[in-house]
This record gives C-alpha cells, sequence and structure tokens, in this order.
C-alpha cells in the first residue's frame, strides 16, 4: 500500500507528514513514560499495576493532544504553511487511541502471542492502506496520510479490544504508580532525549531546506525503517520478556546476549546490504523516478539501522539487568554528538545530513556497548569479533553484485534477479563457513519442516 500511495502522492505530501509526525511519535514517549517496559520487567505485577498504567497512558494521551491542539497554530506559524494547523490537529487524535492498545498489546508481549500481534498488524496495515489508497487517488493529496494513520490505531483498537480479554479495573494506585515510575522515568527522559534526537533532523530539515525535501529523506528512510523496526520489534519483544526470567543468572544471560547479538546479525545483515545494492532500481521501478533523489538517503539508512539494531540490544540489557539509570547517561553522551553532525551537514543538503546521521549511529554503538562490556565482559571488541565474519562476507557479495548490475541494464531485471543470486551467494557462503547460529537455525528449521509433515 505504502508503494501505491507513494506513487499517487508527492514528496512535498510526505514532506508535511513527516514534519508533523516528529511531534506525534515526542507526545508518545510521555504517554507511554517506560511504564510499559517497567510492567514487562516487573515479575510480580498485579492487575492494579496494570489498570493504574492503563488510566496514566489515557489521561495523559488527552492531556498531549490539548496541548498538541493549542499549539497547531504556532507550529503552523513557524513553519510558514498554514495547512499543517488543522492537518496536526486532525492527526493527533490517533494519540488518545494509542493510548486505548498499549495495555492490550504490552499484555500480549508478556504472554510471548508475537502471532496474535502480526495478525492485527497485517489486518490493520491493509484496511487502512487500502481506504488511504483510495482517498488518494480521488485527489485527497496529504489527507490520504493522516486518514490512514489515524484509522490504523483506530482498527488496531477494536481488534485489540476484541481478542485480548482483559478490561481495566478503573482502579488507580499510588503505591503501583509509584514503583512502576521509579523503574520508568529514567527510560521516561531516555526515550525522550533519544526521540527527539532522532527526529531533529525532520524538524530542522522541514525549516531550513524544504517541505519537498524533507520528503524524499522521509521517503528515504521508510523503507529502512519498516525493516528496522520489523526486526527490531520482535528483537526486543522476544529479548526482554525472555531475558528479565534469567536477569539474576549472569552466565546464562552472558551466553544468551551472545547468541541473540549473533543471530539478529545473521539475519538482518543480507536484508540491509541487499537494499544498499538495489536502492537505484527498487527506488524507480516500484516508486518511480520522481522519487530517485531518496536513493542515496535508503543506502546510507540501510547501514544506520543495521548498527542500530545492535545498539537496541545492547540497551535492552541494561534494561533486563535494572540498570536504566545507565541506559539515561548514556543518552547524555550521545545526543551532543548526533546534534553536531547534523548541524554541521544540513548547509549541504539531505545526503550529508544522512551521512551525519550514519557517522553517529556509528560512534553511539561504542557508547551503547561500553556499559554493557564492563557488566558482563562482552563489549564492542567481542560483539564486533562476533559479527565481523558476516559482515564481510554480506560486503564481499555486495560489492559483486553491484558490479554485475552494470552489465544489467534494464531496472527490473535488476530487481528480480540481484536479490536471487544474493540469496544464494548467502546460503553458499553460511553452509562452507559453517557459523554456529547458522547451522542452529537451519537445524530448528529442520526440526519444524519434520514435525509438521508427522502431523
Amino acid at each position: 500500500m505504502g508503494i501505491i500511495l507513494a506513487r499517487l502522492l508527492s514528496p512535498t505530501d510526505y514532506g508535511l507528514i513527516g514534519l508533523l509526525t516528529v511531534f506525534i511519535v515526542i507526545s508518545q514517549v510521555f504517554i507511554d513514560s517506560g511504564f510499559t517496559k517497567a510492567l514487562i520487567q516487573k515479575q510480580n505485577r498485579n492487575e492494579n499495576d496494570i489498570s493504574t498504567v492503563f488510566i496514566f497512558n489515557v489521561l495523559i494521551s488527552v492531556v498531549c493532544y490539548g496541548l498538541l491542539w493549542i499549539g497547531a497554530p504556532f507550529i503552523a506559524s513557524f513553519y510558514e504553511i498554514p495547512q499543517l494547523d488543522i492537518l496536526l490537529k486532525v492527526l493527533s487524535l490517533s494519540l488518545v487511541l494509542n493510548a486505548l492498545f498499549t495495555i492490550p498489546v504490552t499484555l500480549v508481549t508478556i504472554e510471548l502471542d508475537f502471532k496474535l500481534l502480526a495478525k492485527i498488524n497485517l489486518i490493520t496495515v491493509i484496511l487502512s492502506g487500502v481506504i488511504a489508497v483510495y482517498l488518494a487517488y480521488t485527489d485527497y493529496g496529504v489527507w490520504a496520510l493522516v486518514y490512514q494513520t489515524i484509522l490504523k490505531s483506530f482498527f488496531t483498537v477494536i481488534l485489540m479490544w476484541f481478542w485480548v480479554k482483559w478490561r481495566p479495573s478503573l482502579k488507580f494506585s499510588k503505591e503501583s504508580f509509584k514503583e512502576l515510575f521509579s523503574y520508568g522515568s529514567k527510560l521516561l527522559i531516555g526515550s525522550l532525549l533519544n526521540t527527539g534526537a532522532n527526529n531533529v533532523s525532520s524538524l530542522l530539515i522541514g525549516k531550513v531546506i524544504s517541505a519537498k525535501q524533507l520528503g524524499f529523506y522521509t521517503q528515504g528512510t521508510q523503507f529502512t525503517d519498516i525493516v528496522f523496526k520489523t526486526i527490531s520489534s520482535i528483537v526486543n519483544k522476544v529479548l526482554l520478556p525472555t531475558l528479565s526470567k534469567i536477569q539474576d543468572q549472569r552466565e546464562v544471560l552472558v551466553k544468551y546476549s551472545k547468541n541473540i547479538i549473533k543471530t539478529a546479525s545473521l539475519l538482518t545483515t543480507p536484508v540491509f546490504f541487499l537494499l544498499i545494492v538495489v536502492a537505484e532500481p527498487f527506488i524507480k521501478v516500484l516508486l518511480t523516478e520522481k522519487w530517485l533523489p531518496a536513493v542515496p538517503i535508503l543506502q546510507l539508512f540501510a547501514l544506520a539501522r543495521l548498527i542500530t539494531i545492535i545498539c537496541g540490544i545492547n540497551v535492552n540489557l541494561l534494561y533486563v539487568l535494572g540498570r536504566t539509570d545507565i541506559a539515561l547517561k548514556q543518552q547524555y553522551y550521545k545526543i551532543p554528538i548526533r546534534l553536531v553532525f547534523i548541524l554541521a551537514a544540513l548547509k549541504f543538503g539531505i545526503v550529508y545530513v544522512a551521512l551525519g546521521e550514519l557517522i553517529a549511529t556509528c560512534i553511539h554503538y561504542f557508547f551503547d556497548a561500553y556499559f554493557p562490556g564492563r557488566i558482563m565482559n562482552y563489549g564492542a571488541k567481542n560483539q564486533l569479533k562476533d559479527l565481523a565474519p558476516v559482515f564481510f562476507i554480506n560486503m564481499f557479495i555486495s560489492i559483486i553484485l553491484y558490479m554485475l548490475m552494470f552489465i544489467l541494464k534494464n531496472d527490473l531485471l535488476q530487481l528480480i534477479l540481484i536479490p536471487v543470486l544474493y540469496g544464494i551467494m548467502y546460503l553458499i557462503s553460511m553452509h562452507y563457513l559453517k557459523i554456529p547460529e547458522y547451522v542452529a537455525l537451519l537445524n530448528k528449521a529442520k526440526e519444524l519442516v519434520q514435525s509438521r509433515k508427522k502431523i
């Protein structure tokens, strides 16, 4: 659906939504306030805890909606785009809807029922996407993207409350609030700083350059973010609940952590490197040539998001260990670095802004890996040693196939043939190198196939 919408809508439409999404995302951090992670991490959670978080989320969402309603005219005036006023007022409704399904999603996550989450996400994406495509086709312009966001949240509320049997008791416990907030408050500050830093480039591009250039930048990051958020969501939802159960068994925790980082790299590295290789034909064939300025953005962010996934695993290890104070401390070091690179790159254009983000992400990795290295003796040096074989294999395959693309002149042929060749070359490499995590995944796949045959 996103591909069809991109063909129908303009870069400016995506730029406007990209700008407003920053305010929505920052507000969402306040609504959550780290409580959902606190619920997942807490071993003896009870109904009072759950109900307290639900009430808090809904109340804060209403407050955030009111603040954005009041601030919308000032934001529109600052960017000198009058249309932003009404767009933000309508788009902000998604905050209240999101607050209504946050707890059901958290409870499903605790139960590790990812099949249900995937089913609901697929249904909501299809329903909201179809309606958005119709609106875009009938010349609703940027409003198609606004309604898509709101409808996706609305459908998620309906389906979550239909399938998840939990209902709030509407009891607010001060004791539960204090206990959860003591853990979540540091996450709130850290998430707020991280979210602000991650989105400052969009705010600055929209003001200093143009909404159209922000549209190219947003579209360039969109596909890498889809892959990143999907993988990161799975890793995080499995990682925190699973490792929280063994947080007191340090040796077991280290073993599991190493396995998760190496397995995540094994699965994600080829995906992002393939995106780098086929970025140009991918954009030209799927989105049309009007989106070509997004190609270098996609390539730079593919590499940045690959690194960010490993960063996220390291940060989650600190959450598992209950060291949210260290996770917060890291943000104080990381944010100034990112701001320096973005501000320095801004006057040169969006490609250099993306390059600044990549360099900052590389530096951030060493901060994120430093404290887990001190606590568990598995820091950047050991991690990079474990990750190096898969990384260099993918880099070698990417170089060969990128050179092959100069022979295959046809964009559609490149887009079909290169992924096939990449997959074959990668699997052959894994087979002959016999990387333990690959062998383990292969054996699990064989066991799954055999078990299904018996059924």
